[in-house]
């Protein structure tokens, strides 16, 4: 899936951040900042969907997806995980079991079915 290489973006974006903000960004800080994290996108989604006392504000859903994503790949960056070998061996070895109705809607770049032929990746 080739995550190494937004790992890496992300990893310089957040020392900046860091250091323009005197963040020490400690094993702790970051599995911690990724709780933070996925509690906005908690509280977005539950906005978005009419059920919070706050009203939804447009783009907050995506911004906190972005920023899940961000602490995830913080974390993994930190902790020498390797995910595109961790998803691939979590997630890749049902593949095989993925069939036409299961890919309907999907981009063709899922890398599940080749477009030209259906037959599996």
């Amino acid at each position: 899936m080739e995550l190494a290489a937004a790992q890496a973006q992300v990893e310089a974006i957040s020392r900046v951040y860091a250091r323009l903000h005197g963040i020490e960004r400690t094993d702790d800080w970051l599995v911690l900042k990724l709780s933070e994290e996925v509690g906005e996108l908690v509280q977005a989604y539950l906005a978005s969907s009419g059920r919070s006392r706050h009203a939804a504000e447009p783009g907050a859903l995506e911004a906190e997806l972005a920023d899940v994503l961000a602490h995830l790949l913080l974390v993994a960056q930190r902790l020498d995980v390797d995910l595109d070998a961790a998803l691939e061996a979590k997630w890749g070895r049902w593949r095989h079991l993925v069939e036409e109705r299961d890919t309907v809607g999907l981009p063709a770049a899922a890398g599940l079915r080749d477009a030209a032929t259906g037959e599996r990746a």
